[in-house]
């Protein structure tokens, strides 16, 4: 979340801090998979890696107990658990058939979006835009409404032109241009709830560079300056660091100049120093504050130019819990700075920043953004640390304003909530009920959603 050591250098943090070990997906232990920060009770389901087609099309017509998909597991919601199969689209990765007049082009839904973006690199091609992650794969990023940041720009899934899958029933179906083309407003967020995705055809652009600049900024002038950021960068997001009335600001902008040379990314290094100021200084906010802003004042800004996947998405070694919902834009702003105010008078151990990006809209469904133009914000605790408060205080003052969880993220959004909050909810339901008769694509979290018997 920040990428510079220099950050609290001023104070020695870094020698407080623990080593970190790399991670970057969820694990597959002796006790059954997990999800990436360990959120989720180890599964005794069986994990299965289909060759293809065929195969899963057997998997899911054989198995008992519920087929669910599992990506990179970077998710917190119950999507994955199950009694019968997880099955993991590994051998779903290659890059098919690209169609240059168009910019489209058929990618394996099990494919990570780290890998492909090189490969779309090397045809002149590239994703619009990209989240500050990009070690999911293409089908659980897009099947969850996962996004990057930017005014005019959607979420990953509104950039799904068709797709092919094997449904609940056991049988290969597309939804393209050519074939049910009425269904893909359904089938672009659908939680693997519809079908098990095989290759997904993605709308891409050219191949271009970025011009990357990071500040940081007072928080109390950035909530005044917010929204013109969004109005006058490709891309703009910032994150507030909790007890420290100051914000990291970060832009993007399309860019034909040089590359330059970037520094090696140090953001899980400058959130653990933040977590040893937290240790040592927590309840004493005033000082904590004071320390921080002048670490802040000392720290360089960051300028670069690159290739656009290199610098839209970076590591996020450090295990952390989730929130992140998705608010109306006018009431964004205000949202975050409730949630900053109650932590900062309730919590003095939360130290991860809160991240504020915004979203376009689309068509999709069951996506966040299909009513308009939304502001997201997340907040996150460290994995070890206490969670529940997320449920119980900030949960409710998104719902207060709007919000719309993140289908991935933490949140107690229960059918009738979805069903109030999503106009086409009822009628996504009827489909998976007609794709999937069966209900083999469910599991507790999904039946409790669509009330499947």
């Amino acid at each position: 979340m920040m990428d510079r050591r220099s950050l609290l250098a001023a104070m020695g943090a870094s020698a407080l801090m623990p080593a970190q070990a790399k991670q970057t997906g969820a694990s597959d232990s002796v006790n059954g998979w997990q999800n990436w920060s360990k959120s989720l009770p180890p599964q005794k389901a069986q994990i299965l890696v289909p060759d293809d087609a065929a195969a899963l099309a057997t998997i899911i017509r054989q198995t008992d107990g519920g087929v669910r998909p599992v990506g990179s597991g970077h998710s917190w919601t119950g999507l994955v658990p199950c009694d019968g199969a997880i099955v993991k689209l590994d051998k779903f990765n290659a890059v098919g058939e690209i169609d240059p007049a168009t910019q489209t082009a058929w990618l394996g839904a099990g494919a990570r979006l780290k890998d492909l973006s090189p490969q779309l690199a090397e045809q002149g091609l590239a994703f619009r835009n990209l989240g500050d992650i990009d070690v999911q794969s293409l089908a659980g990023a897009t099947s969850t409404a996962t996004h990057g940041t930017g005014r005019a720009l959607p979420c990953l899934a509104a950039e799904i032109r068709g797709l092919r899958m094997i449904t609940g029933a056991g049988e290969p179906m597309e939804i393209s241009a050519r074939e049910n083309a009425e269904l893909l407003p359904a089938a672009q967020v659908a939680l693997g709830a519809l079908g098990i995705l095989t290759e997904i055809q993605m709308q891409l652009i050219d191949r271009h560079k970025l011009h990357r600049r990071v500040w940081f900024t007072p928080y109390e002038k950035l909530q005044a300056d917010a929204q013109q950021l969004f109005a006058d960068n490709r891309n703009f997001e910032f994150f507030y660091l909790p007890f420290s009335g100051q914000a990291m600001c970060i832009a993007h902008n399309i860019t034909e100049a040089e590359d330059t040379p970037r520094t090696h990314d140090e953001s899980d290094d400058a959130v653990m120093q933040l977590k040893a100021l937290r240790d040592w200084l927590g309840w004493f906010p005033y000082l904590r504050k004071k320390l921080l802003a002048a670490a802040i004042a000392a720290a360089p800004e960051e300028d670069v130019i690159g290739e656009s996947w290199q610098l839209l998405s970076s590591a996020r070694n450090v295990h952390f819990n989730e929130m992140e919902f998705h608010l109306p834009v006018h009431e964004g702003l205000d949202a975050l700075e409730e949630v900053r105010a109650h932590i900062e008078k309730n919590r003095a151990g939360v130290f991860f920043p809160f991240e504020c990006r915004m979203v376009a809209p689309d068509t999709a469904w069951l996506s966040p953004f299909n009513d308009g133009p939304r502001m997201s914000i997340a907040v996150h605790t460290h994995a070890p640390d206490e969670y529940e408060f997320l449920f119980t205080e900030i949960e409710p003052i998104f719902r207060r304003r709007g919000g719309r969880p993140h289908w991935g993220k933490l949140n107690r959004f229960d059918a009738k909530d979805m069903r109030a909050v999503y106009p086409q909810f009822e009628a996504f339901a009827k489909l998976r009920a007609t794709l999937d008769p069966a209900g083999r694509l469910l599991n507790p979290y999904l039946r409790d959603l669509f009330g499947a018997a």
